[in-house]
């Protein structure tokens, strides 16, 4: 697993220019229940990963196949961008607002399109998630702009 992981950090360093942290997030497989409970309100929930800055940890569903799904690897890349951004000084949870959150969103979907696009995945999800991302803000009261 370090292995893809040291490529995902490659893949999220050189599309990111952020600086190499010099070590690499924890990773952990949960279940898809688990990664609901933690970011889903409802009882839909498309979420498969997500990072968490407190305890530098990646977790995602563990039904995805990392080792032979690149469109699995994009999601993992997606959050190792998020890692980046935390190390660098970009993601401070207590005082980001919306439109800070759509732009570092937009950055890791940007990178997670580019490396799908380049194992020739489709990327119909990833569109759809990026052209949602300034509706966030209506619906917190926020202008987009």
């Amino acid at each position: 697993m370090d292995v893809l992981l040291q490529s995902l950090l490659v893949w999220a360093l050189t599309l990111t220019g952020y600086d190499d942290p010099g070590y690499l997030p924890k990773i952990e497989a949960v279940s898809h229940e688990t990664l609901a409970i933690k970011l889903c309100d409802s009882d839909y929930c498309t979420a498969v990963a997500y990072y968490d800055s407190q305890t530098e940890t990646i977790f995602y569903d563990n039904r995805m196949d990392l080792k032979t799904d690149d469109g699995a690897r994009g999601f993992l890349l997606h959050e190792m961008v998020h890692f980046l951004q935390d190390k660098n000084g970009e993601i401070k949870p207590e005082d980001m607002d919306c439109q800070t959150r759509i732009a570092i969103e937009h950055e890791a979907y940007r990178v997670q399109q580019f490396f799908l696009k380049e194992h020739q995945k489709d990327t119909f999800q990833i569109d759809m998630a990026v052209a949602v991302l300034p509706s966030l803000c209506a619906e917190e009261g926020e202008t987009v702009k």
